[in-house]
């Protein structure tokens, strides 16, 4: 093997090891959505779907959580992206009014 087969080696392994260091960093500095927020109160938020308001929501399914949203983007462990709450992760078992 010659010298430029292993400089590709290399960079395509200090590529893919940046790569993970930015996706763990990444999921690490995402703040959890907590219920008590002003956007969370805002759209109802829970992390629980089984806690939804019924009488206040009563169009609620027990099938709609933050997980089947269309607005869900996982990042794995339970927890995804929201772009209602950018920034934030929410409870793939969450729920809030946006749900869609």
């Amino acid at each position: 093997m010659n010298i430029n087969h292993h400089r590709r080696i290399f960079i395509m392994q200090m590529t893919g090891a940046c790569l993970s260091i930015c996706t763990a960093s990444s999921y690490a500095t995402d703040p959890a959505v907590k219920e008590d927020e002003a956007a969370a109160k805002e759209h109802a938020y829970v992390e629980d779907a089984s806690k939804v308001d019924v009488k206040r929501f009563p169009e609620f399914k027990n099938t709609q959580k933050c997980g089947s949203c269309q607005l869900y983007e996982d990042k794995g462990k339970g927890w995804g992206g929201c772009g209602i709450f950018p920034g934030k992760l929410v409870k793939e078992t969450g729920w809030c009014d946006v749900w869609g």
